[in-house]
């Protein structure tokens, strides 16, 4: 009870607690980069999108070890990212 009656107090008072959010830089992994380079309307497709869904795609590139994996998973990526869905889209409800 003591919380709530120190927000009314706060509010009275005209405190706010903003967040305070530090975006995590994505660190585009240059075979994606070099695709994207190539692809233009893919690239621009892959800006579209917003930062987590990059994030997960460049997570989800940089965390093969072969480069044939690599370009397996360009391949994979390229008509999700044209769509504009992220990569783990299909498991969540929306």
């Amino acid at each position: 009870m003591s919380y709530v009656k120190e927000a009314i107090k706060n509010q009275k008072e005209g405190k706010e607690i903003t967040a305070s959010r530090k975006g995590k830089t994505i660190q585009i992994p240059k075979e994606l980069e070099q695709y994207l380079k190539d692809n233009p309307t893919l690239k621009s497709a892959f800006m579209a999108l917003t930062p987590g869904r990059q994030r997960e795609y460049s997570d989800y590139i940089e965390s093969a070890k072969r480069d044939a994996t690599k370009q397996t998973r360009l391949e994979k990526m390229k008509p999700l990212v044209l769509e504009g869905k992220g990569l783990y889209d299909k498991y969540k409800d929306c």
